[in-house]
């Protein structure tokens, strides 16, 4: 008797433009024979749900279920799932932001606790979050020990009384560590319910292919034509912050925040554009070259192409919406590729122990 393979049952939480679901799309090309549901996900911003709409549907064509406000929720209201993943609100614990904690003004320094009450009435069997390298911080140790006591209690541990259990496997990645050519550090922590053994690792081997920023452009001709400085702007930002010359001989990334070219090749992290962090070099024999990210160039660097030319495989399709609403979903987003290895290797060590997800 031939066993039917299981379905892995998703909910996304602070969805975006729907990270988790690219990553298991991709997955999903790899193994042919891995199945997984999106049950719904939840997210309020008027903007990611119209990308996530645009870009996730059902098997028949539909849009998925968007439950919203996670702090309104009802756990009685979503069908069950195996896998909770969400990267809750970074900005409490960003050095861009207030680093106000749970002491966030507007709230969003406690909303880890709606994920815990969602997961204590559905007891999924994973429960894969991210955030910011901050989050891991001395001045959040509070809010980390909270969270572990509540996992532990909700049993995602092999022992409860075990204190020195620590419910939660975590990991600070890079993406420029693995394949894509940013600097983005973000802490990744998983979960499993009846624990997981000493040896479980969310740190897959890095994966450092020589790819550069340079490598990530959009080729010539195709970046707006609104992204470039004009020779005033250019001026300006020599002299605010004390640049010699924008004179390069391949592409490099001007990090702004710190007042320096980054001559390493790589990109400073993509932010929400109001932190205006970020500016590309071109090179040129002639004059100085300075301009913005575009839109598909900052989503190439979260692991998604959003450029339909020269026959290239279109991950991600954008609608209508602004520069400024496209920046800051890129900005707020999971990259793909990372997500993508991380849930490879988080499976392959699960195959023994739970369904062989992948195969």
């Amino acid at each position: 008797m031939i066993r039917k393979k299981k379905v892995l049952r998703v909910f996304e939480g602070f969805a975006g433009y729907g990270g988790g679901h690219f990553a298991l799309n991709r997955l999903k090309e790899k193994y042919p024979s891995f199945l997984f549901e999106i049950v719904g996900y939840s997210e309020i911003d008027k903007y990611a749900c119209e990308l996530y709409d645009l870009n996730h549907k059902d098997d028949n064509g539909n849009k998925l279920r968007n439950f919203g406000d996670i702090t309104k929720l009802d756990p009685k209201d979503i069908p069950d799932f195996d896998i909770f993943m969400g990267g809750f609100p970074c900005q409490p614990f960003s050095t861009a932001g207030m680093q106000k904690g749970e002491e966030d003004p507007y709230g969003r320094g406690t909303l880890f606790q709606h994920i815990m009450r969602i997961c204590e009435a559905k007891k999924p069997k994973y429960i894969l979050l991210e955030n910011v390298k901050g989050f891991f911080s001395k001045k959040f140790q509070s809010t980390r020990a909270q969270i572990d006591d509540m996992l532990r209690e909700m049993g995602y541990v092999f022992d409860k009384n075990n204190k020195d259990e620590s419910p939660l496997r975590v990991a600070l990645l890079n993406s420029k560590d693995y394949g894509i050519p940013q600097n983005r550090e973000r802490v990744w922590m998983f979960a499993r319910l009846g624990g997981l053994s000493e040896h479980f690792s969310m740190e897959p081997p890095k994966n450092v292919t020589g790819a550069l920023m340079a490598d990530f452009l959009d080729p010539k001709g195709y970046v707006p034509k609104e992204m470039y400085l004009s020779d005033k702007q250019i001026e300006h930002l020599k002299e605010k912050h004390e640049i010699d010359s924008f004179k390069v001989e391949k592409a490099l990334c001007f990090d702004v925040y710190n007042k320096k070219i980054k001559k390493d090749g790589y990109s400073i992290t993509i932010t929400m554009p109001e932190h205006n962090s970020l500016r590309v070099i071109e090179p040129d024999r002639n004059r100085e070259i300075v301009r913005k990210m575009s839109v598909t160039e900052q989503f190439r660097l979260m692991g998604l192409e959003g450029l339909n030319i020269n026959g290239r495989k279109v991950d991600i399709v954008f609608g209508n919406q602004s520069y400024t609403q496209l920046s800051k979903r890129a900005g707020n987003g999971w990259d793909v590729n990372l997500v993508t290895i991380l849930l490879e290797f988080i499976f392959s060590q699960l195959k023994d122990i739970e369904e062989n997800w992948l195969d």
